[in-house]
């Protein structure tokens, strides 16, 4: 498994501190609680040697340091000079770190082959002349190679070009074959299908934690707020709308109480219309009974009142049969008020039973004057019924 980590030229030295940490030597400058200095012995340095004028590559003494950074940024800065071109930004990326880690399934006795060959597919990768060196770190809780290298590409600092997207996709299995080429089996120098997709998952849920922080402050936070300012301004409308609703439900029950009181003001005045109806259609009722038996008496009379005339012009012999049908006359009329009296007198008492207490007197004093005028007309009628008297004895001769 393979690791790469890109730095700029402030963190060169600190970095290479940790890479001379070999044959014992011990450097005050690191320190790390992870690191068994019982086992620091065991580390080693790969670099590219000659040996009767051949390059091999196997253990060397050396250490790295800012002055071999340093000489190659020099160097491109120089030839940059030279072709006119503007010269290393102070912030590039001068130096990449290539972490390999020792897999589970390579014993110990072939840890050795395993950064070699390691090595050199990197050196093969990145080229010869920027690799610093390979560190083995035996020390640590699991063995490991640190190989440091320049990322100049065509004359000039260029770690993006270099270590493009499909370095990265092609350096492991790369990795993998040149080992499984040189070893006989294939260090698992590759993540397994599980390992990749759960630093995928990883990957992107800190990437999605990131885009949830941020449309939660930029979207998510404004819109509670704008929710909150509309619900506090809607709660407040509904609370003035209640309020409006509750006066003008008081002035809805004022209103239909006065409403009420004027409806039994209007219903006691049209029970007073009533009773009113019914007491002038009583007393036309009487007058129109009281015009029939005038006119009864009126048409009993006529007959009287010609017997009357004839009794003035008759002789002695025939006065005699007219006084005697005018009395016959008389008594039927007197038989006829005394019977329009009684019946005058049921309706007097029936009248005096009154429908209201208020309107008593006034019907009692109408029928009472109703009364006394009927009283004085069967008086009237009486007397003027009274058949003319003969002083003498109806055989007596004048």
């Amino acid at each position: 498994m393979a690791h790469i980590a890109k730095y700029k030229a402030s963190a060169v030295g600190k970095l290479c501190a940790h890479y001379n940490r070999w044959q014992g030597i011990d450097n005050p400058n690191v320190s790390r609680e992870n690191i068994d200095k019982s086992r620091t012995h065991l580390n080693y340095t790969l670099g590219v040697y000659e040996k009767d004028g051949k390059r091999f590559i196997g253990k060397v003494r050396g250490s790295a340091s800012w002055a071999t950074v340093k000489g190659r940024i020099d160097a491109v800065n120089a030839r940059a000079k030279a072709e006119g071109k503007r010269a290393t930004r102070k912030d590039a990326v001068v130096m990449a770190d290539m972490v390999v880690t020792l897999p589970p399934n390579v014993p110990p006795e072939d840890a050795y082959k395993f950064f070699w060959n390691s090595y050199q597919y990197i050196a093969d990768r990145v080229g010869r002349g920027n690799l610093m060196g390979g560190y083995v770190h035996m020390d640590e809780t699991t063995p490991h190679m640190h190989v440091p290298f320049t990322p100049i590409l065509d004359g000039r600092f260029n770690y993006k070009k270099m270590c493009d997207r499909k370095f990265y996709q092609t350096f492991h299995k790369g990795l993998g074959d040149r080992l499984e080429q040189k070893m006989g089996y294939r260090p698992e120098v590759e993540l397994s299908e599980e390992t990749r997709a759960q630093r995928v998952y990883t990957s992107r849920t800190k990437d999605i934690d990131k885009v949830r922080g941020a449309v939660d402050k930029a979207v998510v936070e404004p819109a509670q707020q704008e929710a909150e300012r509309i619900v506090a301004a809607a709660k407040e409308e509904a609370a003035a709308l209640l309020n409006d609703a509750e006066l003008r439900k008081a002035e809805l029950v004022t209103e239909i109480a006065d409403k009420e009181g004027d409806l039994a003001e209007l219903d006691s005045q049209l029970e007073d219309v009533k009773l009113d109806i019914e007491d002038e259609q009583d007393r036309l009722e009487c007058l129109r009974q009281r015009a029939d038996g005038v006119a009864r008496d009126v048409e009993e009379l006529r007959p009287i009142a010609a017997e009357v005339r004839g009794w003035e012009a008759a002789g002695k012999a025939e006065r005699g049969a007219i006084l005697d049908s005018i009395a016959a006359r008389c008594a039927g009329a007197a038989r006829a008020a005394r019977a329009a009296i009684e019946e005058l007198g049921d309706r007097i008492w029936a009248l005096m039973r009154p429908k209201k207490t208020q309107r008593t007197e006034r019907n009692l004093d109408d029928v009472m004057r109703e009364a006394t005028e009927v009283a004085r007309a069967a008086k009237a009628l009486s007397r003027n019924h009274v058949a003319p008297t003969n002083s003498r004895s109806r055989g007596q001769a004048r």
